[in-house]
């Protein structure tokens, strides 16, 4: 007995560093190959999108073949759109740069002048010293030039999705020699993912519309680069509305003044809060919600993995394993880890 114990006590052992091994080596092999991975993924969540009016379309009688290249024809019309006005905002905005730098400079001034009269600030201190440190110009620049490339490249990328989204019409016949019970779990994934990244493309869309024609109404510059920064960063749930605010708040005190910039932030506040707490979580549903935390700590992971785009798409891949861990016995117990406090509630 002591002899069979002690073999099933090193066995555990061994079972827990073998699979902490095998996660590094899983890791070390997604990081080195993360440029491939990167396509391979945006591809997927293309694809994901995409089903939602492939599946419409089919409904309308439309065959499969005519339905795909409508799909196909119109994801590439609204890329190309989408990245045709991001990149030309950007230009924009890398030209005047400098001359926020220099306003921002002499609010300062001004500033500094009617503190130091008060006898609030010591004369040695200098917000020109800190800005010259940090670098905001060319930290500004890097930022924002960064945007446009972070899909890795465009023509693979939509050259996969193609691939995918041809496969998806023969991916029916396949589930009709799988086994049924393989193809109810199955189904159940795939509809989860779907509507999630469906709902999440509505709300993300509407959040950018919002915040584009309320700061166009306000008068802040460039409008719709942060209205199109406001739609790619809802899809990190919790903390991608918040980083998506900052740059154009900062912009909006900067250019405008501090009353302006204090309306820009409250309304970055009631859009965020009415999409993201009122009317996204009843349509997702208690099964499709993410803890903060795992949200953040999803960040750093797959943004150390895949760079800016792992942090683009950390969300949406967490959720995914989230789904998937839901619809498995042996796994919900990792899914309601994953889970926001609503589905606990909800579970008790």
């Amino acid at each position: 007995m002591d002899i069979q114990e002690k073999f099933w006590s090193s066995y555990k052992g061994l079972k827990f560093w073998v699979i902490a091994a095998s996660f590094i080596i899983v890791v070390a092999g997604l990081k080195m190959a993360s440029n491939l991975v990167t396509i391979i993924l945006i591809a997927l969540f293309l694809t994901s999108i995409s089903l939602s009016p492939f599946l419409w379309l089919r409904k309308k009688k439309i065959p499969d073949i005519i339905a795909l290249l409508l799909v196909i024809i119109g994801i590439f019309i609204i890329l190309y759109l989408f990245g045709f006005l991001l990149t030309s905002s950007i230009g924009g905005f890398n030209e005047k740069l400098p001359f926020y730098e220099q306003k921002l400079l002499s609010s300062w001034d001004t500033l500094y002048t009617y503190l130091f009269s008060k006898g609030l600030i010591d004369r040695n201190f200098d917000i020109r010293n800190l800005i010259n440190s940090l670098d905001l110009l060319s930290s500004s620049k890097t930022f924002v030039s960064t945007l446009p490339r972070i899909v890795g490249d465009p023509f693979l990328v939509f050259f996969i999705f193609i691939f995918m989204m041809l496969e998806v019409k023969s991916f029916g016949k396949k589930m009709k020699i799988m086994s049924q019970k393989s193809v109810t779990g199955l189904e159940k994934i795939i509809k989860n993912i779907r509507v999630y990244f469906g709902i999440k493309t509505i709300t993300s869309l509407a959040t950018g519309i919002i915040v584009y024609v309320a700061l166009l109404i306000i008068g802040v510059d460039f409008a719709l680069l942060w209205g199109l920064l406001a739609f790619m960063l809802n899809f990190i749930p919790s903390i991608g509305s918040i980083i998506a605010a900052i740059p154009a708040i900062i912009l909006a005190f900067i250019q405008l003044g501090f009353f302006e910039g204090i309306i820009t932030g409250v309304v970055y506040l009631i859009v965020n809060s009415l999409i993201g707490s009122i009317i996204e979580p009843p349509l997702m549903g208690r099964n499709l919600g993410l803890s903060p935390l795992i949200v953040f700590i999803s960040l750093i992971f797959w943004g150390f993995i895949l760079g800016p785009v792992g942090m683009l798409i950390a969300a949406p891949l967490t959720m995914i394993l989230k789904i998937i861990f839901d619809n498995r016995e042996q796994t919900k117990d990792l899914g309601m880890i994953l889970g926001d406090e609503r589905s606990i509630k909800e579970d008790l």
